[in-house]
């Protein structure tokens, strides 16, 4: 039986943060995957992926997943499916809000994905987002500085899709 990779960096401690609570929340068919040392063989394993990422400086991807992406350059992941997650903060970074979220979505689109887990945009205040398309997140997105608060109900109900879509 295939697992469930869930990849991201243990030294982004919020998005680190996140990947715990989806792994233990998960319970079996779940592998953390390290991006620092992430290999394409350690990708098409796989048979869904969820994947984390901070936001870094104006819209960017930290080091390690820039670092990582070049290795799957080329691959086929048609008939992958992929959920995004990531950090943001919307009161700071107003016009790159979680763009992380929307660069790995867009990266493994084009490599043939699925995306999965979809969340609303509604609740949030920013200007501009990467992560943003057609009037919905393309994952979950957690603005631990500004909405606390909202986080273990924004992380469960994105489970709990996530659950059903995929198990299709």
């Amino acid at each position: 039986m295939k697992t469930i990779g869930l990849l991201y960096s243990k030294k982004t401690v919020q998005t680190a943060e996140l990947g715990q609570r989806i792994a233990e929340a998960w319970g079996e068919g779940i592998e953390y995957v390290d991006i620092e040392t992430a290999r394409l063989a350690d990708i098409t394993k796989h048979s869904s992926l969820i994947l984390g990422t901070p936001t870094y400086f104006n819209g960017e991807l930290p080091y390690a997943w820039s670092e990582m992406l070049p290795e799957l350059e080329g691959a086929d992941l048609s008939g992958l499916r992929v959920a995004v997650f990531g950090t943001g903060d919307q009161v700071h970074a107003p016009m790159s809000f979680a763009d992380g979220v929307g660069l790995l979505a867009e990266y493994f689109e084009a490599l043939g994905a699925q995306i999965v887990g979809k969340t609303s945009t509604v609740g949030y205040s920013y200007e501009q987002s990467l992560a943003e398309r057609d009037g919905a997140f393309l994952g979950l997105v957690i603005d631990w500085v500004n909405q606390p608060e909202l986080t273990d109900s924004r992380l469960s109900a994105w489970l709990e899709q996530l659950h059903s879509e995929l198990a299709q």
